[in-house]
């Protein structure tokens, strides 16, 4: 394992995330930035409709000012050569081995005047999911996160806020630490995620951490990618499973959802990401 891996690991076991800069090189970041965020334009309804759907059942969901779509990897393929970089799936690969896979793809735009969001950890241990895993969890990273940043991102533009080291409490605020913590309001340790367009925050999935308001004139746009080990079960996250069926739609709980990769966007991606898509193709 070269010097630079052995770093980003070690940040994450320390403080829960490291940032890799130009994992999307400055000729590519235009051109992936443009078709994300023309892939959410074009989707703007449905992805709304699926949220108000969530709201609906009682839920809490999104923030008001930013925009999001689940599965953009069926929209745009520009960002997929990107997602198989060396170096960085040399940290995936450190954690969990070489069968990674990728179990979410989604965008979000974080407008100017935004809100600021939640505290909160990523899917399996968000405990307002139906499908998570109960806390206290056990000390085991089994899920890593990464947003690319496809602007630059720093403070005034809604950077994400993260609170260093909280992977390591077993807990979540999303819910049921109302007396400990104020879910909606700053900590005292919350830093921003800064970085280039084209760097890529990775951190272990139990890291707390919440949408920034982006007091600036210009949107923040990223890409939400999250890589899992061969051995997690993702099948509550695929629509139309049986865990799913169970643990969400008759619960109607909050949705964890990815929706399945076409075909058609399966067969348009490199051959180095298949590998890390192939688990989710749809199928007849």
């Amino acid at each position: 394992m070269d010097e630079s891996t052995t770093h980003a690991a070690a940040q994450i076991q320390e403080r829960g995330y490291t940032i890799l800069d130009a994992v999307i090189p400055g000729d590519a970041i235009d051109d992936v930035r443009d078709s994300v965020a023309d892939a959410l334009e074009d989707n703007r309804e449905r992805a709304a409709a699926e949220q108000a759907a969530i709201r609906k059942l009682g839920h809490r969901v999104g923030v008001e000012g930013v925009d999001g779509m689940r599965g953009v990897v069926n929209q745009t393929q520009a960002f997929a050569p990107h997602v198989a970089s060396a170096r960085l799936l040399a940290v995936v690969t450190h954690f969990f081995g070489p069968w990674a896979r990728i179990s979410c793809t989604d965008c979000v735009v974080n407008h100017p005047g935004c809100g600021r969001g939640y505290w909160h950890s990523d899917w399996p241990y968000n405990q307002t999911n139906a499908s998570h895993i109960p806390a206290p969890y056990p000390d085991v990273l089994m899920h890593l996160s990464t947003i690319w940043m496809l602007t630059d991102f720093h403070g005034a533009n809604g950077g994400t806020l993260l609170v260093p080291g909280s992977h390591k409490s077993g807990v979540n605020p999303s819910t049921g630490m109302e007396d400990v913590i104020d879910r909606d309001g700053p900590h005292p340790d919350e830093v921003h995620a800064e970085g280039k367009a084209g760097s890529v925050l990775l951190y272990d999935s139990r890291l707390w951490h919440a949408v920034a308001p982006n007091r600036s004139d210009a949107a923040r746009v990223a890409l939400i990618v999250r890589y899992a080990p061969w051995w997690l079960n993702l099948e509550p996250a695929r629509p139309g499973s049986a865990e799913h069926q169970m643990m969400v739609i008759e619960t109607q709980g909050k949705n964890y959802a990815q929706p399945p990769l076409h075909p058609d966007a399966f067969a348009a991606l490199p051959e180095e990401a298949k590998p890390l898509y192939r688990h989710w193709v749809e199928q007849d």
